[in-house]
């Protein structure tokens, strides 16, 4: 189906986005590609529908050679393609409008037109929204739309470059499914991603390195090499990652790729211990360190296990290692009083007017297309020097509440008191904006000025102050976030790569000296080096005093760095607590398109299975390794 040979190509003529890369994927195949920012994901990806054609080497799509021109509508029709940023993509200002023009423009009558849209936007849980506005969107949601697009056209190839980077978990998992049933009704799948978890499901995955063709194989056997992986600054899955600890601690489990995999692994592996141990203990020969216990005796015998209570036949559940507890000291810095706001304040003031407020129909994937409030009654505080996460499924509106906290967006009703004064008033929002910084999803969108110092320089020469004083925030803010001003100030900030670029955006609101600094999904698209250095940066701000807001769609990353998290769902506040008190609620989460973290998510599939895991606390790696090691 597709077929690259030595295929060579650069941007400017001296640095090699692809070099010599070989690459054959056979129809009906589903293959991910993996590799950092910067190893040319996107660069194969565009060669595979004749966006770019190589300087060297050849392409072929379909039998057609991407080189020819009289075959590039040809093969562009054959390969649909999704964009990592959906802004790139989106080109009406409908949504049933821009699903429909790929197919339009390539002359499919209209009655077959419409069966298209309304299948594609069902098949991505955007059924109802035929009529929304694209620009009124959350990005997940713009994200589903320019996915519809793209299968609407009904390819015979297509190519996802992180196209679920946006996504919140259920949106991620009903993508895959319905990429895994296009897949089995013989469409070839062509997925970039930096998620391990959809690459395992993959038939085979392919590693780029600074333009070369690292490694190729199936999951099984690339995605559990953890050296490999981690040398080429990926992450392994977690479930990889978790059998190879269990596998040095003794437990002898198979080095799986799915959580599945190896929960089946850890029970059969204790079963086969517990039937051992049950026939030597009959025989009263007990044998090894366990003096020949049972499993369930193993279990009590844990230090992680449930102890007896003093109340006759009740038990007190074992307990891992608590997360700190939600911050209840610190002044209030942003206080949300129950805030509602809408995007359509006219259908609104006819709603009040004629004393009704229908109930919304259920979406499928997130909040309904008949939803008016993007917020709805919230009320949350933000304490100083907390370090607060935001969760909430796509459509949930983490965005727009964000945007509240430093005046850009103001209530419909409610109030908004930052530092003391009501944002409403009259000057006071100037004032909150140079003491809230927000770094928005995609933060290069920010970037405008011809060079780097100009455009980090834009914030404080706004606040008034001397050029000395300008000059110096500069430099120290283009430090802060890993920069050397004398190699990059000159420079103009659309030359820089895609990391670059983030985190010369995140100077210029960090050059501005905010009191609190608010984060949209900082780490979408990063690569996991790139991820862990961007995250570990704002953990050291928020160390030395900074307030940090930010929202997230990785779980994990909110359990590892916040004090307290706040869960939106269809515009109100679901729940917020310490992490351990929220990603112990799994069902609830899931209930509303989130997930819990990967090591509790784990721990609750082996407690599912009969093993009697602990309940209490929030499951980590090292917890669920001491654990199983004191059952063996």
């Amino acid at each position: 189906m597709i077929c690259m040979r030595d295929v060579s190509f650069t941007y400017d003529g001296e640095a090699f986005a692809l070099s010599g890369a070989s690459v054959q994927i056979e129809r009906g195949e589903f293959v991910c590609i993996l590799g950092g920012n910067g190893s040319g994901k996107s660069t194969l990806a565009k060669h595979l529908n004749a966006l770019l054609v190589p300087d060297k080497g050849q392409v072929e799509v379909c039998g057609m050679d991407t080189s020819e021109r009289e075959h590039t509508y040809a093969i562009r029709q054959s390969a649909g393609m999704v964009f990592q940023n959906p802004d790139d993509q989106l080109v009406a200002s409908i949504v049933e409008d821009d699903v429909a023009f790929g197919p339009e423009n390539l002359g499919v009558p209209t009655a077959e037109l419409r069966q298209r849209v309304t299948q594609r936007l069902e098949d991505v849980g955007l059924s109802g929204f035929e009529k929304h506005e694209t620009h009124a969107l959350s990005g997940g949601q713009k994200q589903r739309v320019a996915i519809a697009g793209a299968l609407a056209m009904n390819p015979e190839i297509l190519i996802l470059d992180e196209a679920s980077a946006m996504l919140d978990p259920r949106g991620r998992k009903g993508l895959m499914r319905v990429v895994r049933s296009l897949n089995n009704q013989g469409m070839t799948v062509v997925m970039i991603t930096h998620f391990m978890e959809e690459a395992a499901l993959a038939d085979r995955v392919i590693v780029l390195d600074e333009g070369k063709v690292a490694r190729v194989g199936t999951p099984q056997k690339v995605l559990v090499d953890v050296d490999a992986l981690s040398a080429l600054n990926l992450e392994v899955p977690f479930a990889a990652e978790l059998s190879q600890a269990l596998r040095r601690a003794g437990v002898p489990v198979i080095a799986a790729v799915t959580e599945e995999a190896l929960a089946e692994s850890v029970f059969s592996v204790f079963s086969s211990h517990a039937a051992a141990a049950s026939s030597a203990h009959e025989n009263a020969a007990p044998q090894g360190p366990s003096g020949g216990k049972t499993l369930t005796e193993k279990a009590s015998a844990s230090p992680f296990a449930p102890k007896a209570s003093t109340a006759a036949g009740a038990t007190e559940c074992a307990k891992f290692p608590a997360s700190p507890a939600a911050s209840t000291d610190g002044d209030v810095l942003i206080w949300l009083e129950n805030v509602s706001f809408t995007y359509d304040a006219a259908e609104a003031r006819r709603q009040r007017k004629a004393g009704k407020k229908p109930a919304p129909k259920q979406a499928k994937w997130g909040n309904s297309p008949e939803a008016l409030w993007a917020l709805d009654n919230v009320s949350l505080k933000v304490r100083n020097g907390e370090f607060l996460g935001i969760a909430g499924h796509t459509g949930s509106g983490k965005s727009t509440l964000i945007q509240h906290m430093n005046g850009i967006l103001h209530p419909t009703s409610g109030r908004v008191v930052a530092f003391g004064s009501d944002i409403a008033e009259k000057g006071a929002a100037n004032d909150v904006r140079g003491r809230v910084g927000v770094v928005f999803q995609y933060p290069e969108n920010q970037l405008f000025a011809a060079t780097v110092a100009e455009d980090v320089a834009f914030g404080p020469r706004n606040l008034g102050l001397s050029e000395e004083e300008v000059s110096k925030r500069v430099e120290r803010s283009l430090r802060t976030v890993g920069l050397n001003p004398e190699e990059i100030a000159a420079r103009s900030p659309f030359e820089l790569s895609g990391g670059q670029q983030r985190r010369v955006a995140f100077a210029g609101v960090l050059a501005m000296e905010p009191e609190v600094l608010v984060l949209d999904e900082p780490a979408a698209g990063l690569d996991p080096k790139a991820r862990k250095s961007f995250l570990d940066m704002v953990a050291r701000l928020h160390e030395e005093g900074l307030t940090v807001v930010m929202v997230s769609h990785n779980m994990d990353d909110l359990a590892n760095l916040c004090d307290r998290v706040a869960v939106m769902s269809e515009g109100k506040l679901l729940m917020e607590g310490a992490p351990a008190e929220v990603f112990t609620r799994a069902a609830e989460l899931t209930s509303v398109g989130l997930a819990t973290t990967s090591p509790e998510h784990f721990a609750n599939l082996l407690r599912e299975g009969g093993l009697p895991m602990p309940h209490e606390g929030l499951a980590t790696e090292d917890s669920i390794v001491a654990y199983l090691r004191g059952l063996i």
